[in-house]
């Protein structure tokens, strides 16, 4: 059954359904790794907002999924064009479409501002908190959109800083839909 989507949210659209493909991740005192990875983007019947979540494996030699490496979950939340003026007024720049809430398995939470162009969606951090015994971040930026012939490969990047050290590359991917679950489904 498909859900209905809220009007804000059509120009996410292009992220709706289930991805998977295969990234690569490194950090600066830590060995670079091959992943395969599903990301979901969910729509709730009428919401303004996607429920979201990745999960990413490490790879085995074979080619095959080993240890789950980490895992993320939360929201996007798609602004109004009125919301969108009001908190971008004072920078048009960076014209705001939409809020992001990501909590990782690593003990900390971002929380992003990000805009939204034809079938890409860039973001950075505004805020970020951790555990006590989480990952010290201190920002993040995110960069998804559409490519190849089709517009069918969904790639990312994600920059970090944590642990004292810049804004560096940090994951990336690029992933294909998965067909057999409908795009924009409320089952799981």
């Amino acid at each position: 059954m498909d859900a209905e989507v809220h009007p804000d949210l059509e120009k996410l659209s292009f992220l709706f359904g289930r991805w998977e493909g295969v990234g690569v991740a490194g950090y600066a005192d830590e060995e670079e790794l091959q992943f395969g990875q599903e990301v979901e983007f969910t729509v709730r019947d009428g919401a303004p907002y996607l429920d979201y979540r990745s999960r990413a494996w490490r790879m085995k030699a074979d080619g095959t999924l080993g240890e789950l490496i980490t895992e993320e979950s939360g929201y996007w939340r798609a602004l109004s064009e009125e919301d969108s003026a009001t908190y971008a007024k004072d920078d048009d720049k960076n014209i705001i479409h939409l809020e992001v809430l990501i909590a990782h398995n690593e003990g900390f939470i971002e929380s992003y501002l990000g805009n939204v162009f034809a079938n890409r969606v860039e973001m950075a951090t505004n805020a970020v908190m951790h555990t006590i015994t989480g990952l010290e971040v201190q920002a993040s930026h995110r960069l998804y959109g559409l490519f190849g012939d089709n517009r069918d490969t969904l790639g990312y990047a994600w920059d970090l800083a944590a642990r004292g050290h810049d804004l560096r590359s940090y994951m990336s991917a690029q992933l294909k839909k998965v067909n057999g679950k409908q795009s924009g489904s409320d089952s799981e």
